[in-house]
């Protein structure tokens, strides 16, 4: 990368690996809840902090805490983390939820803390889908335990949609959405369901729907979203006007976040680094003092491939003048964007190039075919 280009703006993302039971989907780094083994966790988690203090040299404009289950800490091990920490003005602090933890007294709690945006793991508003997916909460529960955070002051808040579940059907994603939509939310992330090879939910992938109806489930509810004022800014997210996730922009934007925490991956000035997705590696990581555990530095080989992926999953796509600035020459690949366009899946002009709303389900191919 060019060495001239100034430092844009820093996030952080706080790991927080235990939950009180693991989602069969989830592929992150978990364990089951312990209090002792959680207050431990967090006192390294903290020793950490210190390690990377004078590595935050700009204020940080996004800081998120994701899991596992977060919203296991208390309000007082959530204001030890960001104690002493410089934040942008406007800075945006978010906390992954589980609904169930939701009441008015974690509510009243949680605000004094600087966190302010939520997220919420609903995954859907289908009991029937919900005990498939094995959340313990139900659909009606949603609803209140919204209004007690509007109530309780919060003005940000996003829902997870996943989409594609076993023999699902147009039909039944349409109630989902219709319902979601009447909450009201600020942002929404809607997933696609993966199965992996060691998933406790392997034995159900044949009953997942063909791709023709998963791309017919996408698009429907790509529109039917755009329809309620959530703009598509992303292939995965939707939000009201003001309300796109800067600290996931931070990532498709290719700007500098560090993490803290076990399975933590961070890029920082131009390399990549993960803490071990194991308690006592990572303890022992740093109590040695070890930052940026494992750091590969990026070619400006692997800085291409990697901007220009996490560019194109933006709505907006990439930018020609702003890749030419960034690398010191042409994007280039004139036929394979002459052969996409020709195709209807890309949209090229001499501004830059960014997918069609026909090639968003399958941008994980167009991307493939570009780079």
């Amino acid at each position: 990368m060019e060495s001239h280009i100034s430092p844009g703006p820093l996030g952080l993302y706080v790991h927080i690996p235990f939950c009180l039971t693991r989602c069969p989907y989830c592929a992150f780094f978990s364990l089951p809840f312990s209090r002792e083994r959680f207050e431990h966790y967090l006192k390294i988690l903290n020793q950490e902090k210190e390690l990377y203090r004078s590595m935050i040299d700009r204020p940080l404009r996004s800081v998120y805490f994701g899991g596992g289950t977060p919203s296991l800490m208390s309000a007082s091990q959530i204001n030890a983390i960001l104690q002493d920490m410089p934040f942008e003005d406007d800075a945006e602090i978010s906390l992954e939820i589980n609904p169930i933890q939701v009441n008015p007294q974690y509510i009243t709690e949680l605000k004094s803390t600087p966190i302010n945006r939520l997220s919420l793991g609903i995954q859907s508003l289908n009991d029937e889908d919900l005990k498939w997916l094995q959340r313990r909460h139900k659909a009606a529960d949603i609803a209140p335990r919204i209004k007690l955070l509007r109530d309780g002051g919060f003005s940000n808040i996003s829902l997870d949609y996943i989409y594609g579940l076993p023999n699902s059907s147009l039909e039944s994603v349409r109630t989902t959405l219709e319902q979601m939509i009447e909450l009201e939310p600020d942002h929404l992330s809607s997933y696609l369901l993966e199965i992996y090879d060691d998933s406790p939910i392997v034995k159900f992938r044949n009953q997942i729907p063909q791709d023709e109806v998963l791309a017919d489930q996408y698009e429907m509810i790509c529109s039917m979203l755009e329809a309620a004022g959530l703009r598509q800014y992303e292939v995965s997210n939707f939000a009201r006007e003001g309300c796109q996730s800067k600290h996931n922009l931070l990532y498709w934007k290719r700007n500098d976040y560090l993490a803290w925490g076990a399975g933590a991956s961070g890029y920082f000035q131009g390399q990549k680094y993960q803490n071990p997705a194991d308690l006592e590696l990572y303890e022992e990581g740093v109590l040695a003092h070890r930052i940026f555990p494992g750091a590969i530095e990026n070619t400006l080989e692997d800085d291409e491939w990697d901007y220009t992926m996490m560019r194109l999953r933006l709505i907006e796509g990439l930018n020609f003048a702003e890749y030419r600035m960034r690398y010191g020459r042409d994007f280039g690949r004139e036929q394979a964007i002459r052969k996409l366009a020709d195709s209807g899946v890309l949209i090229a002009d001499t501004k830059g190039i960014r997918i069609s709303p026909k090639g968003l389900f399958i941008s994980n191919y167009i991307i493939s075919e570009l780079l």
